[in-house]
């Protein structure tokens, strides 16, 4: 079943026991769309999208070509001492290879020798490896990394934030269908004690009844006003609870006070219920799993500063003649180096790698802890749904027993055969069940809405 349509259905589910003008409904389907988009939980869960693209920018950046350019000017005395002029381009890669490029032009009296430049200048093109660590696995290959596996991790914390919103923003709906429906049977019910008040004054008037039948019926009413008045208040506290949801343009917005909940049938069977549970695709193992990842990214560069440095560095030296500055290629001149660094006992980078492996071995302890537990949880609600979908049967089975009790005292009263005290007790038997109704359906609905949270499925697909 389509999961929007899946759970419009269930969050429609309390018994429609009064009649609304559609016109003044406000369906779920509405209600979580406006949930979605407007509220501010919403927008800012919608951020951490672009955070990630902004450290993924940030990792890119690495990689970005950097210019240097540099000038030294020395004069004295009336003699120009040294005017050194270097400029120099580096273009990092994902591996621990670097090209480089450079033109340097330097003249005076007292120029160093090795500064000194050919006519118009000099130009190099080389390159820089890092040949032992560095080489596959560096900082920024490993920034890079760590920057996509974060696209991951804030998808599913986005998706951690928007299911919570719609998980409670469902459940307080959920509780203000209950509640609409509970007030509607006790507005009905005080219609009725209204109606039995009026019989029992019209029967006391011709003989038929005494002044204590009509103080007892008085006292009903009053019990039902009370009641009806403890509801009311109740309803407007769920209601509220709606509207703290409700959103257009970073401005909270109210309901009216005509506006009421959609309200259907429950569906009861079994087999509407989804069981396929794909642990791994739920948002809070999921980024546990992509945080793993990077901190095996993390683990790796850690085991590779275990190896020692040895950087090599090449240039292909272009000299220019006197005339203009194009370069001039000779293969025996050129210019390279090479340098080793090796720590004697490595022992901070040994602290550093033991660190981030023990950091793996935590979350995944994390992990399958928090499988197991939400497996569990999947089990145990899957058994309380079944066991609240027979226990409503069986309520809906009670209230129809009641309703025909109620109807057949009410005949034998009306034929002088029973008494308002046995009517009101089979009314409050009867309101009792269909208060026990509402209170199991709105249990099952906070069920299914817990496995939708559980399983990812609490977001309708359209």
């Amino acid at each position: 079943m389509n999961k929007a349509i899946y759970i419009i259905l269930l969050l429609c589910g309390l018994k429609n026991y009064a009649q609304v003008d559609s016109l003044n409904i406000l369906s779920y389907k509405e209600f979580i769309f406006n949930v979605i988009s407007e509220h501010p939980i919403a927008k800012s869960a919608h951020l951490k999208e672009k955070v990630a693209n902004a450290k993924l920018l940030e990792a890119k950046g690495g990689l970005d070509p950097y210019l240097t350019s540099s000038i030294d000017q020395k004069d004295f005395d009336g003699k120009e001492y040294y005017n050194i002029f270097k400029n120099k381009i580096k273009i990092p890669t994902s591996l621990g290879v670097s090209l480089t490029g450079g033109f340097d032009n330097n003249s005076g009296y007292n120029l160093n020798p090795e500064n000194t430049t050919t006519n118009q200048g000099l130009w190099s093109a080389g390159i820089e490896v890092d040949v032992l660590q560095g080489l596959l696995t560096n900082p920024r290959r490993t920034a890079l990394k760590q920057a996509e596996v974060y696209q991951t991790i804030a998808k599913n914390q986005q998706l951690q934030l928007l299911n919570e919103l719609v998980y409670e923003a469902s459940k307080a709906y959920a509780e203000w269908q209950q509640y609409s429906s509970i007030y509607s049977i006790l507005q009905d019910n005080l219609k009725l004690s209204e109606r039995y008040l009026k019989n029992v004054k019209s029967s006391l008037a011709s003989g038929e009844k005494t002044a204590v039948d009509t103080l007892e019926a008085t006292v009903y009413l009053q019990n039902n006003l009370i009641d009806l008045v403890k509801y009311k208040q109740l309803l407007a506290e769920k209601r509220l609870k709606v509207e703290n949801h409700l959103w257009l343009e970073n401005i909270p917005i109210g309901l009216q006070s005509n506006i009421e909940p959609e309200s259907n049938i429950i569906p009861h069977k079994s087999d509407e219920i989804p069981l396929d549970d794909n642990l791994d695709s739920i948002p809070i193992i999921a980024e546990k799993t992509a945080k793993k990842q990077s901190l095996i990214l993390k683990q790796k560069l850690n085991r590779e500063k275990l190896k020692p440095k040895l950087k090599v560095k090449y240039n292909q030296l272009l000299g220019t003649n006197v005339n203009n500055i194009n370069p001039n290629f000779d293969i025996d001149n050129y210019k390279w180096g090479a340098s080793l660094t090796f720590p004697i006992f490595f022992r901070s980078e040994r602290g550093k790698y033991r660190e981030s492996k023990y950091a793996v071995d935590e979350i995944n302890y994390e992990i399958a802890y928090k499988k197991t537990e939400i497996h569990n949880k999947i089990v145990a609600n899957k058994k309380n749904q079944h066991a609240l979908i027979d226990q409503i049967e069986l309520l809906e089975k009670n209230i129809s027993g009641y309703q025909r009790l109620l109807q057949a005292e009410t005949q034998k009263f009306n034929y002088g055969e029973s008494s308002l005290f046995l009517i009101n007790k089979r009314q409050e038997k009867l309101i009792e069940s269909e208060l026990k109704l509402l209170s199991s359906q709105n249990k099952l609905i906070i069920n299914y809405l817990d496995y939708l949270l559980l399983t990812n499925r609490i977001i309708p697909e359209n």
